[in-house]
């Protein structure tokens, strides 16, 4: 994938600064610049690609019902201090901001270390959040492996593999037994304290990347020690060198990769099974008027899982028909709505976490089913015009006015799963005879999309090995593949970026994984239909044949664990190493922690990154040439943003390019 000099281009690219060390005026010049690209509500309501969207917000701005997009707008102009990421907030001799007169914090700090010590901080927030959903998880499937809760253990299959992996002794021993020593496994992994092996990174992580981060240094030794390790180092006094903290954010990106992600993937594949390809109906004219309809949302699968289970049981089903509804239908928003989509079927991907506002301000929502992540308190404003009972299950995530029926933050009454859920079902039953006078506004908008695409599912499509996409891959029918993920971001005209990138690698004939909430889009507008096929160019269309979608839908954000399983499998059959290959991870959109640790732990594993959102590092050129550009001495790869998709799009496809010639693959 081209060099340090071809990286650098890309820095430059997108944004004109060549300033020096500490020159605020230049840095600050280029944060200013950039804040005049962010999208306004306005450009929403003309440019968003979904016309769901766009009659939505337009819905919304008639009745004066405020969204994410309307408070966006009042933020601006956005700190620049803050987007440039030089105000130091940890410790109450300032706050300091970084300016001309002064370049130094009370402490000392200089802009390198602030941007650092704060991305850092972000990282591992990102490694929080998706390790403690992970952990849930993990905690779940040793409880039901124990027999301690009534939750039996589905992906069977998974568990001999998982357990094959990690070398445990499985002649003579059940299911549940390996699965309660997986958990345990994961656990550690998780939350070890005293230096060991990770088991999980030594099992599933390629030789040469293991060889790499050795040699770094850069071996974690689990989730929590780096995260307090993170907050430790980055607290008043203690680590002063930028680059050192740098070394600290890269660890994190491994622990979010193999704990927050590859954990928590396997063990939800463990406890619930893996994907599996159905076709399903997206968008809200998908919405039914004559149901008891309930959204799920967030990233804790248990309890709406287990809703969705009680659902179908005679005696809900006929409820709901004595409460004068034709049935319970279920609604997905955000990743535990992918996640029971895929699993259990029947269930109508909506909306990510920036479009859920829009979603309930349809007023076709009697419930809204709300675990962790994504959960926007905005959410609460919206539902309570609407009528829609609003109940959220985790202690980690509570809302004023919402109600709350879940287990306790120490899941010891996890037991209780199914009692809480006839309890919410009885609750969104009583909504809908309640809501019958709510005023409903549906634009008719809905595709069919295939979902549930993973490792297992495309091996046994091509015939029992994934030879068949590396052959295309060498032979120039695909160019390369991305994983097309993260999140959606103001910043951007909602869904834009994420959507104008796809259609220019398509038509590039570049093939697409993804997952998460950028997979929303994907799902809603036909890019994972058969039809999808006529944005793409010849070649990629004549692999595809009759029956794949251009934009393969892997699942959730942490089935990101699915994708990189099969871009792995994929190298392996080229013979080549991942950071050599005509791949990429691109987030366009990305907006949180969550998508920082994303976008890193792909870089970690030798993927370049691609986004149209920069991090809060403008105002360190050390930290910025770092991470774009420097980083690929260390690890084959690095991070190139600019707030033009189709720019950031000609990266990918010249980077591929590169690649492919580097190999001998260039026609």
């Amino acid at each position: 994938m081209g060099n340090n000099e071809h990286s650098h281009e890309h820095h430059h690219h997108g944004h004109d600064h060549h300033h020096h060390d500490n020159d605020f005026t230049d840095y600050m010049a280029a944060v200013t610049e950039y804040r005049k690209s962010f999208a306004s509500k306005a450009d929403v309501m003309t440019q968003a690609p979904d016309p769901a969207v766009r009659e939505m917000v337009a819905y919304m701005d008639s009745i004066g019902c405020e969204n994410c997009f309307d408070r966006f707008d009042k933020q601006k102009p956005h700190c620049a201090f803050g987007l440039a990421g030089i105000c130091c907030k940890v410790c109450s001799l300032g706050p300091c901001k970084i300016t001309e007169k002064a370049p130094r914090g009370t402490c000392g700090a200089n802009a390198d270390l602030i941007v650092a010590r704060n991305l850092a901080r972000a990282a591992a927030g990102g490694v929080a959040a998706h390790g403690a959903r992970a952990r849930e998880v993990m905690l779940t499937l040793k409880k039901a492996a124990a027999g301690e809760i009534d939750l039996p253990i589905e992906g069977a299959d998974k568990v001999m593999a998982v357990a094959k992996m990690y070398g445990l002794e499985t002649d003579g021993r059940t299911v549940e037994a390996l699965a309660g020593q997986i958990a345990d496994i994961l656990l550690e992994d998780m939350s070890r304290t005293v230096p060991g092996t990770h088991r999980t990174l030594t099992a599933v992580a390629p030789a040469e990347r293991q060889a790499t981060w050795s040699e770094l240094g850069l071996t974690p030794i689990s989730s929590y020690h780096e995260v307090f390790e993170t907050l430790h180092a980055t607290t008043v006094g203690t680590q002063g060198d930028w680059r050192k903290a740098m070394d600290q954010f890269l660890r994190l990106g491994l622990t979010f990769s193999m704990n927050s992600v590859v954990g928590g993937s396997i063990a939800s594949d463990c406890l619930y099974g893996v994907p599996t390809r159905s076709s399903i109906k997206a968008n809200v004219g998908a919405l039914k008027t004559n149901h008891v309809n309930i959204a799920i949302h967030g990233h804790a699968p248990m309890m709406a899982m287990e809703v969705i289970k009680a659902s179908r049981t005679e005696k809900f089903v006929n409820m709901a028909k004595e409460a004068g509804a034709e049935g319970i239908q279920f609604y997905g928003i955000c990743c535990s709505g992918l996640s029971s989509m895929y699993r259990l079927g029947g269930v109508i991907p909506l909306a990510n976490a920036n479009g859920s506002e829009l979603v309930v301000a349809t007023g076709a929502l009697d419930l809204w089913l709300a675990d962790i992540q994504e959960v926007f308190p905005g959410i609460m404003d919206v539902a309570n015009c609407f009528k829609t009972v609003i109940v959220t299950t985790n202690e980690s995530n509570r809302l004023p006015g919402a109600e709350h029926i879940g287990y306790k933050r120490d899941m010891s009454d996890l037991n209780k799963l199914p009692e809480l859920a006839e309890k919410i079902l009885t609750r969104a039953i009583e909504s809908f005879i309640n809501r019958r006078d709510v005023k409903r506004y549906i634009p008719p908008h809905e595709v069919e999309a295939e979902v549930g695409f993973g490792l297992e599912y495309l091996t046994q499509y091509y015939g029992g090995s994934v030879k068949p996409i590396a052959d295309a891959l060498k032979d120039g029918r695909i160019l390369g593949i991305i994983n097309l993920a993260g999140c959606t971001n103001t910043r951007i005209v909602f869904e834009k970026a994420i959507v104008d990138i796809a259609d220019i690698l398509l038509k590039n004939n570049i093939l697409i994984f993804t997952n998460g909430c950028a997979s929303f889009p994907m799902a809603k507008l036909g890019y994972c239909s058969v039809k999808g096929q006529e944005r793409c160019g010849e070649s990629l269309k004549s692999f595809l044949g009759s029956d794949m979608p251009p934009a393969w839908h892997f699942g959730e954000c942490i089935d990101n664990a699915h994708a990189v399983a099969a871009f792995a499998t994929i190298a392996g059959q080229t013979g080549h190493h991942i950071k050599d290959l005509p791949f990429a991870e691109v987030t366009p959109e990305w907006s949180n922690e969550k998508g920082v640790g994303a976008a890193l732990a792909f870089r970690m594993l030798g993927f370049d990154s691609y986004h149209c959102v920069h991090a809060s590092v403008q105002g360190s050129r050390k930290v910025m040439d770092f991470l774009y550009g420097g980083t690929r001495e260390l690890l084959g790869s690095c991070m190139n943003v600019d707030p033009d998709p189709a720019k950031v799009a000609g990266m990918i496809i010249s980077d591929f390019k590169a690649a492919r010639k580097k190999l001998g693959w260039d026609k």
